[in-house]
């Protein structure tokens, strides 16, 4: 009796354990559900991140690149327009060449294949002061540019050296200004044949001579017996001129000048001086 009732025991303890087993194997499978869940909505958070994240990307590129193309045609049309104003810039000089006359190559200061324009021994310069066109005597053996000054006088102001001189009337306008005070750039003396040492200021005006405007040197002398009111000398031609001393007013029309009269006759002014500055640099030069 004892026997049966052992096996009946081992025979209900698998009955007993086979339903533990079961509850234990339905929990963990759940619990590992929940874990891949977990796991699924931590990618699924993290690829919606990187997706936003790469939209930002791109909409940067795309505005970049559209910036990177509006620069492009910025420049492509500064481009034309500079090959525009390339092509325009010969038939302008070409122009200017006409208006000034011929243009030679030579060498001029070191400078071979320099372009000089061709000017005759007579032509129509403007000169500030006084504000006129003039005509001018073109005088290559003239170191120095001159100027027909009356009633000149040197004074100091402020230790500086001024002179004062007034133009002829022939160089004016009606009731234009006479007298001028301008500071004296340096002195030049002025040896003539047979005529005692003279000393010039020399002071610096505006000149255009043809398409050339500059600033240049020249000296006062009362010019009266000359033929013309202004001479202008190497000081002026240098680098820039050629003088065809067989033609007058080449690059000029003689009836532009603003003078009421004079300075119309042929006269060649063939007096000759010698310019010294006042350090006994000898200069040669015409009157």
């Amino acid at each position: 009796m004892r026997t049966t009732s052992v096996l009946v025991v081992f025979l209900l303890i698998p009955l007993l354990v086979l339903p533990g087993c079961g509850v234990f194997q339905q929990q963990s499978l759940q619990s590992d559900l929940t874990v891949l869940k977990t796991q699924l909505a931590r990618q699924q958070s993290q690829m919606a991140a990187q997706q936003v994240l790469l939209q930002a990307l791109m909409t940067g590129q795309q505005k970049q690149e559209e910036e990177q193309t509006q620069q492009l045609t910025a420049i492509q049309s500064q481009l034309g327009e500079l090959v525009q104003v390339a092509r325009s810039e010969p038939e302008q000089d070409s122009a200017a060449a006409t208006n000034t006359g011929r243009v030679i190559n030579s060498e001029s200061n070191g400078q071979p294949g320099m372009n000089l324009t061709i000017i005759g021994q007579v032509e129509v310069i403007h000169l500030q002061p006084p504000g006129r066109n003039l005509v001018a005597r073109i005088d290559t053996g003239a170191n120095t540019s001159s100027l027909d000054a009356r009633d000149i006088e040197m004074f100091e102001s402020d230790g500086e050296d001024f002179v004062r001189f007034k133009l002829p009337q022939t160089m004016l306008a009606e009731g234009q200004q006479e007298q001028y005070e301008l500071p004296v750039s340096r002195f030049v003396r002025i040896i003539q044949s047979g005529e005692e040492e003279e000393r010039r200021a020399v002071i610096e005006l505006k000149i255009r001579l043809g398409s050339v405007e500059r600033m240049a040197e020249f000296t006062l002398a009362d010019r009266e017996n000359l033929t013309y009111h202004v001479l202008i000398g190497r000081n002026i031609l240098r680098d820039f001129f050629a003088v065809d001393v067989a033609n007058k007013f080449i690059i000029s029309d003689k009836d532009s000048s603003d003078e009421t009269d004079g300075a119309s006759g042929d006269s060649d002014e063939d007096a000759t001086e010698e310019e010294a500055t006042d350090d006994e640099e000898v200069e040669d030069g015409n009157g």
